[in-house]
């Protein structure tokens, strides 16, 4: 794989190319391919080409350079280029010459809308490269949300720290009201910061990052507004020198409020954009240390605790939960004596019971497993069928709508 260079000839440019070889020799790439797109006029195709052979001329050390030119739209022809060359990443300018809108049509703005590989948007070139040379750490905030390209940001990021000194923020914006909600927590106000929710929120930044945390930092802010205004705020507040963000690969008017677009037009730093359609290799593998096993308490149900314990390693944990309505009759620290004997013989994870009140049992797991940061639920379905489970549902089929987390279902014979 290749690190691709889009030119436009500009100073500006040329520093994108510069931290593109720098980049490409410290991961050991032989060269760079710096491409330019150009008119169909066989006139600009001409002192276009006459530059690129200057340019190239000029550069004598490792890696090389190949220049190309390519004939069309920049956002496709650039993107297409980099498919047919299997590249694993392109870096260019922040801004192009030659562009009327610089806020709406920035040849930027409409790569990261079309790219099917991570694109570097350079603004300052001195962090990168000082950051190759491994002369000091490239600060990144990684902006982290529940999409799927976020998982990818964060694996891009790993693999950066795989390369030399990265320090990286992790950052979330939150609104007071969803967060209580997906905790089960009352927000204490919709205003100012909630310090129990944020707590709650940088541990989970933590976990779901991995890996080795040092270096690492967890901040949570709570947001009015554009997430994207947040976003930039939190990166001059944490003196950043890049953002990394997904990209939902909104085009047109749904461009105008989406958190990548709102950043790679405002951002002092240079912005790293990872489209849903890149191919970045795991660096990390979750870890699956604490579990979270519901029960109603019968034989079948019970089942599922086995496998909770078959997950978690040694020193891990198991939360036992039960779930009554809130109306319903029980008693809790009966029911919570007869959660805990149910642990394995022999087992040695730290075993938590539960008891929680409410009339939605997926909510109240859902909610659960949240507070109490699990990494995976355990769950027995009784398989209703037909008219019963179209009127009652099953729980385990609602848990899977009521959480992000990955969920573990035992199926009746």
């Amino acid at each position: 794989m290749s690190i691709i260079c889009g030119t436009d000839l500009s100073t500006a440019s040329a520093d994108a190319l510069e931290v593109a070889r720098a980049l490409a020799k410290q991961r050991g790439d032989d060269e760079v391919v710096l491409v330019h797109i150009a008119d169909a006029e066989d006139a600009a195709v001409d002192r276009a080409r006459a530059e690129l052979d200057r340019l190239v001329a000029g550069i004598k050390d490792a890696p090389a350079v190949r220049a190309e030119i390519v004939v069309g739209k920049p956002e496709e022809a650039l993107v297409n280029f980099a498919e047919t060359e299997g590249s694993d990443l392109i870096v260019i300018a922040s801004r192009s010459d030659g562009i009327s809108n610089p806020r709406l049509g920035t040849t930027a703005a409409r790569l990261i809308a079309h790219t099917t590989v991570p694109i570097v948007v350079l603004r300052d070139p001195k962090p990168w490269l000082a950051y190759a040379r491994n002369e000091r750490p490239l600060r990144l905030l990684l902006g982290i949300d529940d999409s799927a390209t976020c998982d990818l940001g964060i694996q891009w990021t790993h693999a950066l720290r795989t390369k030399g000194p990265v320090e990286v923020v992790l950052g979330a914006i939150y609104y007071p009201d969803d967060a209580g909600s997906h905790y089960g927590l009352d927000p204490k106000n919709f205003v100012d910061r909630d310090l129990p929710l944020e707590a709650l929120i940088t541990r989970d930044l933590l976990r779901r990052f991995g890996g080795d945390a040092n270096g690492v930092n967890a901040v949570a802010r709570p947001g009015a507004g554009r997430i994207g205004d947040h976003v930039l705020e939190l990166a001059k507040e944490e003196k950043v020198d890049a953002i990394v963000v997904g990209t939902g690969q909104k085009t047109g008017l749904g461009r105008l409020g989406s958190v990548s677009s709102v950043i790679v037009n405002d951002a002092r730093q240079s912005v790293v954009c990872v489209p849903p359609q890149a191919t970045i290799s795991t660096v990390v593998v979750p870890r699956l240390r604490t579990a979270l096993v519901a029960t109603d308490l019968s034989p079948f149900a019970n089942r599922a605790i086995a496998y909770a314990f078959a997950m978690t390693p040694a020193d891990g944990e198991v939360h036992l939960v039960h779930v009554l309505k809130d109306d319903g009759e029980g008693n809790e620290a009966e029911i919570a004596k007869q959660l805990r004997a149910l642990a394995p013989q022999g087992s040695t994870q730290t075993v938590h019971a539960h008891v929680v009140r409410g009339d939605d049992a997926a909510i109240m797991l859902a909610q659960s497993a949240a507070r109490h940061g699990v990494d995976v639920i355990c769950i027995s379905s009784h398989g209703r069928t037909g008219i019963a489970r179209a009127l009652v549902g099953s729980v385990a089929d609602r848990l899977l709508r009521a959480t992000r987390l990955p969920v573990l279902v035992l199926r009746p014979a």
